[in-house]
């Protein structure tokens, strides 16, 4: 549930971008909005995988070494993913480097939230 609610978080913030800030996110049309949000949560998903991995493998010491590389690949990894679809979604634009900062906080405050809900809830 927690995966579904973070793609919608994506999907409505593209979105707002596009609608109230088309001068700094820029997408074509519904298609496009989707691949583009559809290729955030794949990215965020395989690095989710990848952390609970190396949360698991603690107990052998590898995990001691990989943990702290992900979490502080964490500080990048939204900025880069953004720089990606920019690059390489047709459709898909983003200008300025504050909107790619910006970018970045909105979607890591909301899915943040969305992770908090589904914690106080259980």
């Amino acid at each position: 549930m927690k995966n579904v609610l973070n793609f919608l978080v994506t999907l409505l913030v593209f979105w707002a971008g596009n609608e109230y800030f088309s001068q700094y996110v820029s997408v074509a049309d519904t298609k496009t909005l989707l691949i583009a949000s559809v290729l955030m949560f794949i990215i965020s998903f395989l690095y989710g995988l990848a952390l609970v991995f190396s949360v698991i493998l603690i107990p052998l010491g590898i995990g001691c070494l990989t943990l702290p590389a992900l979490m502080l690949a964490a500080l990048v990894l939204t900025p880069l993913k953004l720089w990606l679809l920019n690059q390489y979604l047709p459709g898909f634009e983003i200008h300025g480097f504050w909107t790619y900062v910006i970018l970045t906080i909105v979607l890591s405050i909301f899915t943040v939230e969305v992770k908090k809900d589904r914690h106080s809830h259980a």
